[in-house]
């Protein structure tokens, strides 16, 4: 008795709960649709990973699932684009390409540096940015997954949109400072102009309006030897329109706050950015007020509910949570991670 005891305890440890999500991992026949967290893992360490979810089913780890090894190194992107799932390993400088069935490896794109995040421009056609310092955007043809070209944007390019025939590419600075969007002609591949905004862009969306909301960090500003902190540049939202790349900036927090994530709900008319609480910029009254008081390490929208998927502050050593919360701020379920959560892609 004491050993059927025992065994039915060692059970009940395997499983990890979560509200209304199914956690013994049944066997999945096609991934393609449903929600994918982005675990950024920590560095070094070989931990990237996508959690999958859909309605009330929840896989933890199914490229691992699928390929017995592990998914990447900060993996700092995610995509999924006519039936493949791309993901962006930047510590070990590399786009994994998979079946969006079965998560299966089909290939690996190399010839980067520092590969930060992924767009599809179509005509089956992506940009992936690269570069920590002098940065530059690669032009991947997805039919061969090779790298076609390359064009340089600034410094540290990071986020990415398309409006039209141009793509928008925040320069972040990486190690260094830059506050400028680059303009590309993506026909041409060349760049027609730059839009300064505030410190350090991370993130650029394109609202349904064709205006641009680019999230700013704000610089950290260092020493001579960069071991003290001497003074902050203030984080920001800044407003392109693109007529004539006329810029509004709205302050983002208290000086010293330096969000990196944001995302828009397009139904509500909301930008939410992941600080030191939930944010939420209301676009018509341009009003920014607290949607959590939690802070967190990235915020989504599912674009088919509304719904906001909130990832928990991580140490980069413990898994992480994701919080769904409805678009009024109502609490939905919570959803078990992998470490570094801080995106979630919707299919």
């Amino acid at each position: 008795m004491k050993l059927k005891f025992l065994s039915v305890v060692l059970f009940s440890l395997v499983l990890v709960s979560c509200d209304k999500c199914k956690t013994d991992e049944p066997t999945v026949g096609d991934y393609t649709h449903g929600a994918f967290i982005v675990n950024e893992g920590s560095f070094g360490n070989l931990n990237g990973s996508i959690t999958w979810a859909l309605n009330s089913v929840l896989v933890a780890n199914p490229f691992a699932d699928a390929n017995g090894t592990a998914l990447g190194d900060v993996i700092s992107d995610f995509d999924v684009v006519n039936g493949k799932f791309y993901a962006v390993s930047n510590s070990t400088s590399k786009v994994i390409v998979m079946n969006a069935t079965t998560f299966k490896v089909e290939a690996e794109i190399t010839g980067f540096s520092y590969p930060r995040s992924f767009q599809y421009v179509g005509n089956g056609i992506a940009a992936v940015t690269d570069g920590s310092l002098d940065g530059s955007v690669k032009w991947i043809d997805l039919s061969t997954n090779t790298i076609a070209a390359s064009t340089p944007v600034g410094l540290g390019p990071e986020g990415m949109c398309v409006l039209g025939n141009r793509l928008y590419v925040c320069n972040s600075g990486g190690w260094d400072i830059d506050n400028r969007i680059a303009v590309i002609d993506i026909p041409s591949k060349s760049v027609l102009t730059y839009v300064n905004v505030a410190d350090r862009p991370v993130e650029i969306q394109v609202d349904a309006n064709g205006y641009l909301w680019a999230l700013c960090s704000g610089e950290t500003q260092y020493d001579a030897n960069w071991t003290q902190i001497i003074g902050h540049t203030p984080a920001a939202l800044a407003k392109v329109y693109t007529v004539d790349n006329s810029v509004t900036t709205f302050d983002v927090g208290v000086l010293g706050d330096h969000p990196l994530h944001m995302a828009m709900d397009e139904t509500s008319n909301r930008v939410y950015i992941a600080n030191t609480a939930v944010l939420s910029f209301d676009k018509q009254t341009n009003l920014m007020t607290d949607f959590l008081t939690a802070s967190s390490n990235g915020v989504s929208v599912n674009p088919a509910t509304q719904e906001v998927w909130v990832c928990s502050e991580t140490n980069y050593a413990s898994p992480s949570t994701v919080k769904v919360y409805s678009s009024t701020g109502t609490y939905v379920k919570e959803v078990a991670a992998g470490i570094g959560a801080w995106k979630v892609e919707f299919n």
